[in-house]
């Protein structure tokens, strides 16, 4: 009972080894290449939404310290998301709304595409919530959902030792 206080300090050096492989993985060019998905600033948003789902449902194996994790990897997700759209000419005034839309979106895709994953292959579920979320091309999200089901495996393969640690590669 007395657990439910205890604080659970997060490596920092962990959360940005998780936010560098995410990203790095995001940024592969083959599925930009092959059109599944768009080359743009959403698309790209897409894509670490995606990876970055794979990676949080790891975090989950680890318990209270994996939860810390992935709260803490969310955050600097959004501090990079936030400092992106600045990048981008996109005003003060805006930011805010802006912000909290991409979370609506990247928490309510993470949610769909775990689901996906827990019910079966890219042809039942995950293709039909890429279809529906990202692409809208059917053979698109198929190949998209594949693709993704191959970065699953990547993330699969990291050793559960390094999962509070942060991987080395991905």
């Amino acid at each position: 009972m007395f657990g439910w206080f205890k604080k659970t300090s997060v490596d920092a050096l962990a959360v940005r080894k998780w936010r560098d492989a995410v990203t790095a993985i995001a940024r592969e060019p083959e599925p930009f290449l092959r059109g599944w998905i768009s080359d743009t600033i959403y698309g790209r948003f897409h894509m670490v939404a995606l990876v970055a789902t794979l990676a949080m449902r790891r975090f989950r194996e680890q318990g209270r310290d994996g939860q810390a994790l992935s709260k803490a990897f969310s955050e600097m997700l959004f501090s990079d998301f936030d400092h992106s759209l600045r990048e981008h000419g996109v005003g003060d005034s805006s930011i805010a709304r802006r912000i909290r839309k991409m979370g609506e979106e990247f928490y309510g895709l993470a949610a769909a595409v775990d689901e996906a994953l827990e019910q079966g292959g890219p042809d039942k579920h995950l293709a039909h919530v890429i279809q529906r979320n990202i692409q809208h091309d059917s053979e698109n999200a198929l190949q998209l959902a594949t693709y993704v089901l191959d970065l699953n495996e990547r993330v699969e393969r990291v050793p559960a030792e390094l999962i509070l640690a942060g991987p080395d590669e991905m």
